[in-house]
């Protein structure tokens, strides 16, 4: 009996032990602490394969410098120290929100598909060739009309702030052909002067029937009136250009282009083709498509 005893812990003991499995009971049944054990454990889970780096943004400074040589390239002058910032800031933007955009999903969507169909082909296009100076000659020598220019007009415009008749001493002067600076009249009278434009350009402003009245005026002569909620507008040409093909020398650049976009078109059109064979086509309804 007295070494049964001494295994036995008193009775105070045991109730405390009780007391502390009861409390450890209840520990494990609080939802804090089954949120925190979840946390812990998605935690760990990031850990081991990495997913801890969705929030990783990286900056490609190749990238950033293509950007800062493409508008150098444009302007025609180097970027400041600020502007090369505002590119640095840019990119970084633009890449946050494609990685935000492709945690919520954004990628399956019309708009963002059109996009990445247009990135495919820029990047099926990296690749392509400049034309020698004898194809950029034959390229000019054939689309000539392309380079060459539309007879256009300089035109004095007026326009004055009635609807009404106006002043006999004014529509005078506008008969001698008096310059619109020389112009006077107690009607308020606001003048522009439209340079090079076209008979085209003339029917998009003011109409089919005033373009040709203007475009067939003679040079100095005021011709109108043309009304408008501002008034009587009255034109007067000041000079004609005609039709003229810009020599190659001048626009070599601009010709090199057109061949380079005409040439990308092609290609892209027969290299999309290639691609396309390696696809098979299935419609929503179940029927196979070409």
């Amino acid at each position: 009996m007295f070494r049964l005893a001494a295994v036995l812990p008193p009775p105070r003991t045991m109730a405390n032990q009780t007391q502390v499995m009861y409390a450890i009971s209840r520990i494990l049944r609080e939802p804090t602490l089954h949120f925190m054990l979840l946390a812990a454990l998605l935690f760990a889970i990031n850990s081991m394969f990495g997913l801890g780096n969705r929030n990783l943004v990286e900056v490609s400074r190749a990238e950033i410098a293509t950007r800062v040589a493409e508008l150098e390239a444009a302007r025609g002058v180097p970027l400041t120290d600020e502007e090369r910032q505002q590119v640095d800031e840019s990119y970084i933007r633009e890449a946050v929100l494609v990685k935000e955009a492709l945690a919520l999903g954004l990628e399956e969507d019309a708009v963002i598909n059109d996009i990445l169909a247009q990135k495919m082909l820029h990047v099926l296009s990296g690749d392509v060739i400049q034309p020698t100076d004898a194809e950029v000659e034959e390229y000019y020598e054939t689309n000539q009309t392309r380079y060459t220019s539309k007879p256009a007009v300089t035109v004095n415009e007026i326009v004055v702030a009635t609807a009404g008749p106006l002043p006999a001493a004014f529509s005078a002067l506008l008969r001698d052909g008096t310059p619109p600076e020389q112009l006077t009249s107690d009607l308020r009278i606001s003048e522009s002067v439209m340079s090079e434009v076209t008979l085209q350009g003339l029917t998009r402003i003011f109409g089919v029937e005033t373009a040709a009245l203007v475009f067939s005026a003679e040079t100095g002569v005021w011709v109108g009136p043309h009304h408008t909620a501002r008034g009587q507008h009255w034109f007067q040409i000041r000079e004609r250009s005609d039709s003229s093909l810009s020599p190659l020398e001048v626009i070599r650049d601009r010709v090199r282009l057109d061949w380079i976009r005409e040439y990308e078109s092609t290609r892209l059109e027969q290299r999309f083709r290639d691609i396309r064979k390696r696809y098979k086509v299935v419609f929503t309804d179940g029927n196979e498509g070409l």
